[in-house]
């Protein structure tokens, strides 16, 4: 047989074989999201970065403390810069935890949806007004891990 013909034929017998191989293993269900947080899932002073574009174009990177009471309010130190100046700002606003642990807020004129991740020790977050900006946030104290 040539060398082609060989080749070709392991190829064939690779690909039954891994066929056969993927098609035995056993399909595990994906879990639904963990049912059960509340506003008492936020709770404590959490330490934010986040970037993107602002409405106008321009690029911004933020870095803060936001501090939640466990009961829908905010209250935030941050950190902003812009091309054209650094800002310091103290916004404080409200927010709603669902039961599948996602997190809509409002707090200095803007709309935000996060997800609370790693237990409650942290959270990612996209704003909904105004510009493409998203971070993270994790918890600053293990003494505030609940």
């Amino acid at each position: 047989m040539s060398h082609k013909i060989v080749s070709t034929i392991l190829v064939v017998v690779l690909l039954i074989s891994l066929t056969l191989i993927l098609g035995s293993m056993r399909k595990v269900p994906a879990k639904p999201a963990k049912q059960g947080c509340s506003n008492a899932s936020l709770q404590g002073s959490y330490g934010l970065h986040a970037t993107g574009t602002t409405a106008t174009g321009d690029l911004v990177a933020a870095v803060g403390v936001f501090s939640f009471d466990g009961n829908g309010h905010l209250t935030a130190t941050l950190f902003v810069r812009l091309p054209s100046a650094t800002l310091e700002l103290h916004p404080s606003g409200t927010y709603t935890v669902s039961s599948d642990c996602t997190v809509s807020d409002t707090w200095g004129g803007s709309g935000h949806e996060s997800v609370i991740v790693d237990g409650g020790r942290g959270y990612v977050i996209l704003n909904t007004t105004d510009g493409v900006i998203s971070g993270e946030a994790r918890k600053q104290f293990s003494e505030d891990n609940q």
